[in-house]
């Protein structure tokens, strides 16, 4: 029986080639892309999924708001893990690392000496050989157990062994960090997998930083993660930690006073990639869980549209299966063979278009892969749950596809379907326009989705951020030149092509930022911290990022004072809360009382990510020379460039010269929400698409159900402007119900995401009003052509039985 059902559907379906054509393609795209959707959810939700005591290990954070600074922190104190191992017995092993860009500390760079050259490495982490015991970090070439207890000792991994000395069997080797410290390798650990919240090459022992002097309560620059008992109360854990962070504070009576407040976090291992993207200061960027429900959504709707699709076209040929019906129900088929025929003809769609999706999904995943910044791969493991997924799609999607049309089929009584009375028509069938106005509700939502977030891609990208970030070369790591890159600095500026030049670390667009606490008295009281921006930068800073001051003057080299000098935002003016800071004294304690007095007073500009409001920021008169940044103004960017080069050659023989444009950082900033967006825009169009194969689908219905009707109309003089409008009018209706449904919705959503920008575009009216028109225009487009086949078909044929 199963075997006739399989012969008849594939004749059915190889006798109605374009109806198996359309369905095919619309599944084998929707499949494709929600495979394509999956790939990507799936590596999100498997980060750090490879370490075998995942489920048992937190990481340690602060969440704390003083005099209006809030934040949540994913680092904390250096005395906790005294306590934790002494108090705690819950506590099975504490893991330290510190990457010196936490909070409170100035930004390094490490070099590591290869023949004559001075590699610039940045995934180098100081810690301890706990870390061995937190963590699955599968050590091929020596013992984890002590590998990192005593100074000067390094754990690499695999690939930097094979990249230093060519093999990976590196244990007793010396590596030299920053010319001055000789690192013994002690052991040589598996490459980190992609999905891991963290990526190091190197890690240092813990006891080599003895210049870490930030040991105290409140420098909260270590990532702590503990590996915590079975069974342990994580939220009883988290208040007695609070209670003792609070009475070891500067002032413990603060924490209590308005809305101010201090509690220590511990965060799930594996909710740090997705779930905790709000926590400042973490090893790596993290990812954004609203991320995966919006795909995770976007993924649902186009297989639901795919399989709409697939009911609009199997009813579409009702007429043409009616009379099948009727004559196999006058022979004595039962009903259930009938559903069971429908059902094996889904199903073998279904089928087909799962194989077809496969290998789109897999010709376009390089593709994907770009654009989502990704390395998916199709592999052994992958087929390991591809197949069974796969296999339930099949079965679920045939079903759910195939079983109105088989049961709407299959319900044709064969005395009316023997004489041609078949169907009520396109007005009569609820279900019909109930999917037309799902499916459009749907693409208005996507369209306003599309619209909105390429604005504020447009937005960010032409925003005035009140510095000028054109044609601005940042020559990177150039405190390998040690005081030699002042002299770099001067004679770039004597280029004529060269407007102008600062040494510096920071830049507003850069990833280094260190933030400090200043207070406007000498007698330090907590509760009148401003937590600020604290960078270190030249006089030629202001004029070359091309800063406006809006009181007191720049930087001078000639002014001895200066050194004690500080230019401030207006951001920390309105913080400092004096009319004219001009000449106030500020004060830092870091390592003893520091005094310095404001000489100036830059107007705002947008040094951080434009989600979030420009905060405070304080700039003092110090030598920085991790960075040159040079402005440009040259018609011959290549030549000049060239030039540069030469000098840096000059200077650093053998050394690599390793550059960026500003802009270029600026933009790389965003780069998720970016590639957010590409993905959005994509999908939505895929979306789109697949809909209006539906809809093509839904007018075929129509035209073939009311031929008699437009015949009749026809031969009573209407033209073809006439029959097209009326028949397109039927799906503008539900088009505009479509309109009404979608536009709060997309409206809520679209807001919603916004309100993560600081700095936004407004959502105009006007936009609603746009994607209404464009679905109108995309569903007209879609059904004149059946509408305008329908009204240049010749009356004779639909009215010759009458």
């Amino acid at each position: 029986m199963i075997r006739n059902y399989i012969k008849t559907a594939y004749r059915s379906l190889s006798k109605n080639k374009g109806f198996t054509f359309l369905n095919v393609l619309g599944l084998s795209v929707g499949l494709a892309t929600c495979l394509l959707i999956v790939f990507y959810v799936v590596d999100e939700l498997n980060y750090d999924q490879y370490n075998t005591k995942a489920d048992r290990i937190y990481r340690m954070g602060v969440d704390a708001k003083l005099n209006g600074n809030a934040g949540i922190y994913a680092t904390s104190e250096k005395p906790w893990k005294e306590i934790l191992q002494s108090r705690f017995p819950q506590v099975e092993k504490v893991a330290r690392l510190i990457n010196f860009d936490g909070l409170f500390l100035t930004p390094s760079k490490f070099y590591f000496k290869k023949g004559s050259s001075d590699l610039l490495e940045k995934k180098v982490v100081f810690t301890e050989s706990s870390i061995f015991d937190v963590f699955t970090l599968p050590m091929i070439h020596g013992t984890p157990t002590h590998a990192l207890d005593e100074p000067g000792t390094v754990v690499i991994t695999e690939s930097t062994a094979l990249r230093y000395f060519g093999k990976a069997d590196a244990v007793g080797q010396t590596l030299t960090l920053d010319d001055t410290h000789p690192l013994k390798v002690t052991g040589v650990i598996k490459d980190i997998p992609q999905q891991s919240h963290f990526h190091y090459d190197f890690f240092v022992s813990f006891s080599t930083t003895a210049e870490y002097k930030a040991t105290g309560w409140g420098y909260a620059g270590l990532h702590q993660y503990l590996l915590l008992k079975p069974g342990t109360d994580v939220k009883n854990l988290e208040n007695q930690l609070t209670g003792i962070d609070i009475k070891n504070s500067f002032n413990p009576s603060t924490w209590t006073t308005g809305d101010n407040h201090l509690r220590i976090t511990l965060t799930p291992l594996l909710n740090i990639h997705l779930k905790d993207s709000e926590a400042q200061y973490p090893l790596e960027k993290e990812g954004n869980i609203q991320y995966i429900y919006i795909f995770s959504l976007v993924a649902i709707f186009i297989l639901l549209i795919a399989c709409v699709n697939f009911m609009n076209l199997s009813t579409a040929r009702s007429a043409n299966r009616a009379k099948e019906v009727g004559v196999r129900k006058v022979l004595g088929s039962p009903r259930k063979y009938l559903v069971a025929q429908f059902l094996t003809e889904s199903v073998l769609v279904t089928l087909a278009s799962a194989i077809i999706a496969v290998v789109m999904a897999w010709a376009l995943l390089p593709a994907f892969n770009q654009m989502a910044d990704k390395q998916l791969t199709i592999n052994p493991q992958t087929f390991a749950w591809l197949i069974p997924s796969l296999v339930v799609i099949i079965l679920m999607v045939g079903f759910l596809a195939g079983s109105y049309p088989a049961l709407y089929l299959s319900s044709f009584q064969p005395i009316q379907v023997l004489k041609g009375k078949i169907a009520a028509g396109f007005k009569g069938g609820f279900l019909r326009s109930f999917l037309v106005v799902f499916q459009f509700s749907i693409s208005i939502f996507l369209i306003v989705g599309t619209l909105v977030i390429y604005n504020q891609m447009n937005y960010i990208h032409n925003k005035d951020l009140g510095f000028n970030r054109d044609q601005v070369l940042v020559i990177k790591n150039t405190n390998v030149l040690g005081n030699r890159a002042k002299i770099l600095k001067d004679e770039l500026k004597q280029l004529p092509d060269v407007q102008n030049a600062t040494m510096s670390s920071y830049q507003p667009t850069g990833d280094e930022d260190l933030k400090t606490g200043l207070f406007p008295h000498q007698k330090i009281d907590i509760k009148e911290d401003i937590l600020t921006e604290f960078w270190s930068v030249d006089e030629d800073f202001i004029n070359t990022m091309g800063l406006k001051l809006t009181n007191g003057r720049n930087f001078a080299k000639d002014m001895a004072s200066d050194t004690a000098g500080m230019i401030v935002n207006e951001a920390f003016e309105r913080k400092f809360g004096q009319l004219d800071p001009l000449n106030k004294n500020v004060y830092r304690d870091s390592y003893g009382l520091q005094q310095y007095h404001i000489i100036g007073v830059v107007k705002d500009f947008n040094f951080a990510s434009l989600k979030d409001n420009i905060g405070p920021l304080a700039m003092i008169y110090q030598q920085d020379n991790g960075a040159i940044s040079v402005k440009l103004h040259s018609a011959d960017l290549t030549g000049l460039m060239s030039k540069i080069q030469s000098k840096w050659k000059g200077l650093s023989p053998g050394q690599p010269f390793n550059y960026s444009f500003m802009d270029e950082d600026f933009d790389a900033t965003y780069r998720v929400e970016q590639r957010f967006g590409s993905m959005f825009i994509s999908f939505s169009s895929l979306a789109i698409i697949i809909a209006c194969l539906g809809l093509f689908g839904l007018a075929a219905y129509a035209a073939e159900q009311r031929n008699k009707e437009i015949g009749i109309r026809k031969v009573l003089g209407a033209n073809i402007s006439t029959i097209v409008g009326m028949l397109s009018m039927d799906f503008i209706k539900l088009v505009f119900i479509s309109i009404l449904i979608a536009s709060p919705l997309a409206w809520f959503a679209m807001n919603k995401w916004l309100e993560g920008f600081a700095y936004r575009v407004v959502f105009h009216w006007y936009l609603l009003g746009i994607a209404g028109a464009a679905a109108i225009l995309i569903a007209f487009v879609t059904i004149s052509f059946q509408s305008i086949k329908a009204a240049l078909a010749n009356p004779v044929d639909s009215l010759r039985s009458e």
